[in-house]
């Protein structure tokens, strides 16, 4: 018997039955193998800020006593992932960004996403208003390691309303079902990052561009009438792979031994700014 699948859908709305929600159930409709949904409110969960104090990192565990290991915990143990986003302010809501920063523990080699397949769905209530947010979850999966099945967005404002006389939004939201588990690699439109995916770049001056996404280098080629990226994989990227994600937490681990080897001469500067300003 043939064991069912686990996804996990991170829902990043606050919204009870709005767009995220709903999306996420329906792409799990199209599925083409049996599974049981499991679905996390992250806006419900209390998540605290990350200190920065790398007990996680040092054998240690994390002073903070809140939601996040519950949460990391049920991602680790997915078997996929789809994370949907609504747009606040031409972003992802903020909780998202709250969450990865206290994914420094991952480091610690407790939990473990690296390689899982995910479906990253974005929401906005505008046409061509999502902002950045696409490229945030993008981000977001590729630091976790994440393998992106797909990126998309979908339009609407009120609860609802991305289904509503909306049979083009149904369709795609069907056939990202069938993706979630698909073998074959994902394809990469012509003019976007062929290692990432990414069609979010930062121009460097000439053809040299960076992606805003994997932070890989490269160039933008013109053919004819359209563009296509030359990118290549930057031996010192951080997460990229997950050689470059483990070379990444050894240098997080060896910032202690520099810290206390610097301790007296950093404090130094810092403390000639201690009684400047008042604090609100």
């Amino acid at each position: 018997m043939v064991a069912k699948k686990k996804v996990v859908a991170l829902i990043l709305s606050p919204r009870r039955l709005g767009n995220c929600e709903i999306l996420a159930k329906e792409i799990c409709r199209h599925l083409p193998c049996e599974h049981e949904l499991e679905l996390i409110r992250l806006t419900e969960k209390k998540i605290k800020p990350c200190r920065g104090c790398y007990a996680c990192l040092m054998g240690g565990s994390c002073p903070l006593e809140d939601d996040f290991p519950v949460v990391a915990r049920a991602l680790s143990d997915a078997d996929a992932l789809v994370i949907a986003s609504p747009t606040y302010f031409l972003g992802a809501n903020g909780v998202l960004k709250v969450f990865l920063d206290r994914c420094l523990q991952l480091f610690s080699g407790d939990f473990d996403l690296r390689g899982k397949p995910a479906l990253n769905l974005v929401t906005a209530g505008l046409q061509s208003e999502a902002g950045a947010t696409e490229m945030m979850l993008n981000s977001f999966s590729l630091i976790m390691g994440l393998d992106i099945k797909a990126s998309e967005v979908f339009y609407g404002a009120l609860p609802g309303e991305i289904f509503l006389d909306n049979p083009e939004q149904y369709a795609r939201a069907g056939k990202l079902g069938e993706k979630l588990f698909a073998v074959e690699k994902r394809e990469y439109a012509a003019w976007a990052c062929p290692l990432c995916g990414s069609d979010v770049v930062q121009l460097q001056g000439g053809d040299r561009i960076q992606c805003m996404v994997c932070r890989n280098y490269g160039r933008l080629i013109r053919e004819g009438e359209s563009f296509r990226m030359e990118v290549e994989l930057r031996p010192d990227n951080m997460f990229f792979t997950a050689e470059q994600a483990h070379q990444h937490g050894l240098w997080l681990k060896g910032m202690k031994d520099r810290f206390l080897g610097l301790k007296k001469k950093l404090g130094a500067i810092c403390t000639a700014y201690a009684d400047q300003g008042k604090w609100l």
